[in-house]
């Protein structure tokens, strides 16, 4: 925990920079992504899709490392680094967690802000390594520091003056009106459509976009789920089916969307 809070210090101020150069519009910028791990992805955020040992489904979140390792914060683990896993299964503590990547993006549209955080992600992880930081779905508001994997990642993009809560940017915003921002407000972020306030227009952006499949389909149902006359931050559904086909959609619970308490966006990141 020590050194997590020493390096936080100057890790925020070297966010502020990119923060600034991130102020263009991401809904007039393109949306890069990846069906794997690969030689300069450093940075890029993946979803996977993870079924528990008691087969209960959840999107799982991870970024991408130079060496095209996933650091995440994965459940029995806490934070960790493992190899990329396309489709396979995952052995903790005498039990199998099958995991399935879905697709990467990158978290930033300019190389100016992609570079700044290649060029810091390795101390900004290692921290979370060297203290065993646990996994947990939502941390207790008392007791050791946990994060799930929406909350490592988030931290890791947006990184805060201590590690309780990321330093979110202005524009960020929830999905559904209660105090949690999830896997799905993260999605839109980085697909750009937060800052788009009307159905027509948010679809109009996806169907311009160079989408994989499954994440086309996925951002599509988010903005269908939501209030056409209302923006994203105020979308009609709190816990929509995740955009999994089959028996697999039928079987997901509210919280596979890796709910975080959140916390107020920063104007100075």
């Amino acid at each position: 925990m020590q050194k997590t809070l020493l390096l936080l210090a100057g890790i925020v101020l070297a966010c502020a920079s990119v923060a600034a150069s991130e102020k263009s519009s991401r809904a007039d910028a393109p949306v890069v992504t990846a069906a794997a791990a690969a030689p300069g992805h450093g940075g890029y955020v993946h979803f996977f899709l993870l079924t528990r040992p008691d087969d209960i489904l959840e999107m799982l979140v991870g970024i991408e490392l130079a060496d095209q390792r996933i650091a995440w914060s994965f459940p029995e683990l806490g934070v960790t680094v493992e190899p990329f896993i396309a489709s396979g299964r995952l052995a903790v503590n005498g039990r199998f967690y099958e995991v399935r990547h879905l697709y990467g993006i990158r978290p930033y549209p300019d190389d100016a802000s992609m570079q700044a955080l290649r060029e810091d992600l390795t101390r900004r992880i290692v921290p979370w390594i060297d203290d065993a930081t646990p996994y947990c779905d939502l941390r207790p508001p008392a007791g050791e520091l946990c994060v799930s994997c929406l909350g490592f990642v988030m931290r890791i993009l947006f990184p805060g003056p201590t590690p309780l809560a990321p330093a979110l940017p202005s524009d960020f915003r929830r999905v559904g009106p209660d105090a949690y921002y999830t896997t799905e407000d993260l999605l839109l972020y980085l697909v750009g459509l937060h800052d788009i306030t009307t159905r027509e227009a948010r679809l109009r952006r996806i169907g311009e976009l160079d989408l994989p499949a499954s994440l086309r389909e996925e951002a599509i149902r988010l903005v269908n789920a939501s209030d056409p006359d209302a923006e994203v931050a105020v979308a009609a559904s709190v816990a929509p089916p995740h955009s999994i086909t089959g028996k697999a959609r039928a079987r997901m619970r509210s919280l596979s969307r890796t709910r975080q308490p959140a916390p107020r966006p920063s104007k100075t990141l």
